[in-house]
Order: structure tokens, then sequence, then C-alpha cells
């Protein structure tokens, strides 16, 4: 997996209740703040387009949606540890 995906999961499944689009809205927090120190910095906004848009807006939604819908079996690749 890609690190930015891992990040989701374990904010998602760890510290966020099993929300995935506040956690993929949490993930993407750090790069959107840094444009933004860079554009009030600079003035002009770089590499923003309707992709990066689209998936800040679609990721979280899309996953929760295929993980319900289509592979409401699939395993994560870390385990949650469970206090008995």
């Amino acid at each position: 997996m890609h690190p930015n995906d891992d990040t989701t999961n374990i904010l998602r499944f760890l510290y966020l209740h099993n929300n995935v689009i506040v956690a993929q809205l949490v993930n993407f927090l750090p790069p959107i703040i840094i444009m933004l120190i860079i554009f009030l910095i600079d003035g002009h906004l770089y590499a923003i387009n309707i992709g990066t848009l689209f998936a800040l807006f679609t990721n979280g939604p899309a996953i929760g949606f295929f993980d319900h819908h289509i592979w409401h079996g699939l395993h994560h690749n870390f385990r949650v540890k469970v206090n008995n």
C-alpha cells in the first residue's frame, strides 16, 4: 500500500472510530496546510486542479462505499488491538 493509504487506515481504525471520510480529510490536512502557507507567502497556487479537488472530496466516501457494498469482507493490513 501507499504510505498515504496506510495513514488513512491507521487514522480510521485506531483514532476515528471507523469514520473513513474524516480519516481521509485528516490525512490530507498536512499537504493542504502547506499549500495554504505557500499561497499566503507566494500568492500563487501550484499543482491544484480538478483531480486534486476530486480526490479530496471523493476518496473518503468512495472507500466507505466500497468497503460497505462491494468488499465488505475485506481485511485490512494491520491489526487493531482489542482490550478484553
